[in-house]
């Protein structure tokens, strides 16, 4: 599934993907008959996808802080000479 995809679109993806999932498990029409599990497994895959999506942008910011970091660090050692004689 794509990060990329409208809100209502990942909801359904999830829903048929849940039911599909339960259904292999446990038999044709079991999810039909367990709403509760099929919520209980939409809400986990929603978590699932915001935790990722929550880890993906950490990662993103992790690594341009390092790259301000080293350069601002490159930049005082270029200067210090100026600066400090």
């Amino acid at each position: 599934m794509k990060d990329t995809e409208e809100p209502e679109s990942r909801a359904a993806a999830y829903l048929s993907e849940a039911v599909a999932a339960i259904d292999a498990q446990f038999g044709e029409g079991f999810a039909r008959e367990h709403p509760d599990l099929v919520a209980s497994l939409v809400q986990t895959q929603a978590i699932d996808a915001a935790v990722a999506t929550g880890r993906g942008a950490h990662e993103e910011a992790l690594t341009l802080a390092e790259k301000i970091s080293r350069e601002t660090c490159e930049t005082i050692l270029k200067l210090k000479p100026r600066l400090f004689g």
